[in-house]
């Protein structure tokens, strides 16, 4: 994990610091220097943990990415070229803007949430394969899964309203990338202080098609595999303690609850973002 942290770099160029972090421990450490704005550079997983640690503090700097990681979903959600050079000039020319974080029971996500599919796909990627395919190994793995996935009941309350769905896949969403892929939502913003729910019931070639053009959105007449809700608290709950996903970093079991929390942290995002975002 790599983090770089400047103080005065904006306005006169003096003043860089580079970390080279070798755990999480020291990433944190890096984190609370006394600095304007933190460069993290690395995967999602970097930027996780990065976020998190911002997200305990009552003045956090500003936060830059260079994506360094195999999907860089977190980044792309922010619209931050992948290529280093030009995420590096994305940084030099400041564009911020104040973007929503969730939480889950006492940690954070800038990105995604997820319980069932998704982290047996995580846990299905062979290292090798990873490092050898990179973001392909994603979709290897999470073919494989899907043609093995049953369905399983979650307990969900959607902003005070508590029902069951029999579903392979529930998804609770601030960004709109998973393994690269963007969901074909436009009403998914990282700036509208709503957490998007997708519950996926059933893993067949019906749901693949779902999931790359989401027609169900614009057609409320079929039947499709895939469900989505908006909200601003989402509790699931499972009958047995599973594993969460978040931004691809799995340490949490269910039951979690989640909510938005508006206007959170100060980030430098993309030129596409800011042009999306304007009324």
């Amino acid at each position: 994990m790599n983090a770089a942290s400047y103080s005065d770099f904006k306005l006169s160029y003096k003043k860089l610091s580079i970390y080279q972090t070798e755990s999480i421990d020291e990433l944190q450490q890096v984190c609370h220097e006394d600095v304007d704005l933190i460069i993290a550079y690395g995967g999602d997983g970097t930027v996780h943990a990065v976020g998190n640690e911002l997200m305990t503090m009552s003045h956090p700097p500003t936060l830059a990415i260079l994506p360094g990681g195999t999907c860089n979903d977190i980044a792309r959600t922010l619209m931050i070229p992948q290529n280093l050079k030009k995420a590096a000039q994305t940084i030099i020319q400041s564009s911020n803007q104040t973007i929503d974080v969730a939480s889950i029971n006492e940690q954070y996500f800038i990105n995604f949430s997820g319980v069932g599919l998704i982290t047996e796909t995580s846990e299905n990627i062979d290292d090798q394969l990873k490092q050898a395919l990179g973001r392909i190994s994603y979709f290897i793995s999470a073919i494989q899964k899907f043609q093995q996935s049953e369905t399983r009941t979650f307990e969900l309350t959607i902003d005070g309203e508590t029902f069951t769905e029999e579903a392979v896949m529930v998804l609770v969403m601030n960004g709109y990338f998973i393994g690269t892929h963007q969901f074909p939502l436009p009403s998914i913003s990282i700036k509208d202080e709503l957490l998007d729910v997708l519950i996926i019931k059933e893993s067949n070639l019906q749901t693949i098609r779902d999931w790359f053009s989401l027609s169900y959105v614009r057609d409320k007449s079929e039947n499709h595999q895939i469900k989505h809700l908006t909200a601003k608290e989402v509790k699931i709950n499972t009958e047995n303690s599973k594993e969460v996903d978040m931004d691809g970093e799995v340490y949490l079991n269910t039951p979690v609850e989640v909510k938005i929390l508006p206007k959170s942290l100060d980030v430098i995002v993309g030129e596409n973002l800011l042009e999306k975002n304007k009324p």
